[in-house]
């Protein structure tokens, strides 16, 4: 019996070294930290205040090879002892591989590894071309570096002190381990569910402090990744976003779809313009100098933004792509790890511009430089009456990235693309080159200001910016322009140079830009102040045409000057609000902890409950979809 207590002991002791130095790693690989944990105390805090997950994962990763070790110390036969061995071998490799990959997936998304990273392994083709050589030869060595070490340490140190006791009867050493057995599993059970409180735990008991990166520091990983797939698990499971009843939700954000006059502003000089939605990938504001951001990031798009109608307060609605892109086109609101259109059998019941449109007589087009099968995007627009799919595997004449073909290129086969189009067309064009891995031939000297965190991604949204200027040079030389709409959006935001929480409405703050022969020439030049959603622009787009918009019930008319200034957006594990007072957002898990920038402290509940209601009854309603 003093082995099985003395090894169970040691493992433990084993697992929690393994979390320290892996938590260590996570730290350093996100370096420079400035700015990202305002008090230097939370910074040590960080390291212990996820011991109740770590007692919990450890409990998991024990209780399997203890199974083994127990089975050894009563029947004394070795290959038992070589299994709860093999088992540690594999979980150190499992947890040490997550716990890298969490810190690389942490650098690109400010989010903890979850399962709707890991559905992207559904496609390992995709992953392999955004991961680059030297990535992946990067990620072998460091999980050797790790792995190494610690298993020397289990073999050598831990492996032997798990003993039979051969001078004990059998009758007698089966009492033991039985009784061992029982009292490990009781225990254990505790110990996951994190004591014998009512309610199990989850990450937020982790969380301690207003700064998200000291609270990610703090959640392990595996925990996370377990938790994530319980929760996916568990799906339409309300818990983790029901605050109040639905009747007192929709009467909290019953005044953010009230309008007291019903007007639309006329920007369009034709009912019928040809429609082009060129979805600016990962493109933050804070890129933009006519939106606050870096100087010389995006001369183009400043100089666009002089002949088109800017709006100065666009806010995305989701934090990647395959939420991002629906919140456009079919005016559908995102709820954090939920993509709608991840789940084909709910496709159908989504509405779409694309299908207000083709009964008007357009045709329908998507080019994309990388692969529609990311997020299902593929089914989405060819269920949505997309007639005309170019992607990666129809663009082989021109170089490959890893990610696929850069915007340098498809952009002129954009242009190449719409010369060929008979009008009217609806056509959408979703750029590349700003997403990582960053792999362009840069097209001239720029460089982003010393300091910046985030200087790859910032150099590559200059590089698309350049080849989109060079698009619209082109393109207003064309018989069409004459006759189109262009509508630039980015899909969602990214980190920056400023650093923002990724909770705060700053974060999701992006350039809205439309421009194109068919704006009216006195809204060219001109901004638009108010707070506007993504959501808001399918409704804002069919009341420019006159083609009723009712269908879309989370899309409000952005041309209503009527319209409140306000936006819902949502982050990886929580949801915001914003609007003239200012923004509140929270985690699900940690509704007490708010990030907000509102001055008057009896106008942050208000808004964050407007926050949690929008994120309730999406959630509710993505849940009744077929």
């Amino acid at each position: 019996m003093k082995s099985l207590v003395k090894y169970t002991s040691f493992l433990f002791l084993f697992w929690f070294t393994v979390f320290f130095f892996n938590r260590l790693f996570f730290v350093l690989y996100q370096m420079p930290i400035t700015g990202k944990i305002k008090i230097q105390s939370d910074f040590y805090k960080s390291f212990i205040e996820g011991y109740q997950l770590d007692i919990s994962t450890s409990t998991i990763l024990i209780l399997l090879p203890l199974a083994f070790g127990i089975s050894y110390y009563i029947f004394e036969h070795s290959v038992l002892k070589r299994m709860a061995g093999g088992l540690i071998t594999v979980l150190l490799l499992v947890y040490i591989v997550t716990s890298i990959g969490d810190a690389g997936l942490y650098k690109e998304w400010n989010a903890k590894i979850n399962m709707q990273a890991l559905t992207h392994f559904n496609n390992p083709s995709e992953v392999f071309r955004i991961v680059s050589t030297k990535l992946i030869l990067l990620f072998v060595v460091i999980t050797s570096c790790f792995f190494v070490p610690f298993y020397w340490l289990y073999t050598r140190k831990l492996h032997p002190v798990l003993k039979t006791d051969t001078e004990t009867a059998f009758k007698k050493r089966l009492w033991n381990g039985i009784v061992f057995f029982l009292l490990s599993v009781g225990l254990g059970v505790i110990l996951i569910r994190g004591g014998l409180t009512n309610i199990p735990i989850n990450q937020s008991v982790a969380y301690f402090s207003n700064d998200v990166f000291a609270n990610d520091i703090a959640v392990n990983p595996l925990y996370n990744i377990m938790q994530d797939a319980t929760i996916k698990s568990t799906i339409p499971e309300t818990s983790l976003y029901k605050f109040r009843s639905n009747d007192d939700a929709r009467s909290l954000i019953m005044d953010d779809y009230t309008v007291t006059k019903d007007s639309t502003i006329s920007i369009i000089n034709t009912s019928r313009p040809n429609l082009v939605f060129i979805f600016l990938e990962s493109w933050s504001a804070d890129n933009v100098s006519v939106l606050g951001g870096i100087e010389g990031c995006t001369p183009q798009f400043n100089a666009l933004s002089k002949e088109g109608l800017l709006f100065t307060q666009a806010y995305s609605n989701a934090y990647v792509s395959d939420q991002g892109i629906p919140a456009v086109l079919s005016a559908y609101p995102s709820v954090s790890r939920v993509a709608v259109i991840n789940q084909p059998s709910k496709v159908p019941a989504l509405h779409c511009l694309s299908e207000d449109l083709a009964p008007l007589g357009y045709s329908h087009s998507f080019m994309f430089g990388g692969d529609l099968v990311y997020g299902n995007l593929r089914g989405y627009l060819l269920e949505k009456k997309f007639t005309e799919l170019i992607e990666q595997k129809d663009l082989t004449q021109f170089p490959q990235g890893r990610l696929g073909v850069h915007d340098e290129y498809t952009y002129p086969a954009l242009l190449k693309n719409l010369n060929q189009k008979k009008e009217p067309f609806f056509q959408g064009f979703f750029t590349t080159s700003s997403h990582m891995p960053y792999d362009y031939t840069a097209s001239d000297a720029w460089k982003s200001p010393k300091g910046d965190q985030e200087r790859p991604y910032t150099e590559a949204v200059h590089y698309s910016d350049l080849h989109m200027g060079k698009f619209f040079a082109e393109a207003k030389k064309q018989a069409w322009y004459k006759n189109t709409l262009f509508v630039v959006v980015a899909d969602h935001s990214h980190n920056t140079i400023k650093q923002w929480n990724p909770a705060s409405a700053m974060h999701a703050h992006i350039p809205l830009l439309m421009l194109g022969g068919a704006l009216k020439d006195e809204w060219k030049g001109k901004t638009w102040d108010r707070i506007v959603s993504q959501l808001d622009i399918a409704s804002g787009i069919l009341h420019q045409m006159e083609i009723p918009s009712d269908h879309y019930v989370w899309s409000r008319n952005l041309f209503n000057p009527y319209t409140p200034s306000s936006a819902y957006y949502v982050f990886f594990g929580g949801a915001g609000y914003i609007n003239d007072v200012g923004y509140a957002a929270s985690h699900q898990g940690d509704a007490k902890n708010i990030a907000t920038n509102c001055i008057q402290s009896n106008l942050i509940m208000p808004l964050h409950n407007k926050a949690m209601s929008f994120q309730q009854l999406v959630y509710e309603e993505v849940g009744k979809k077929p």
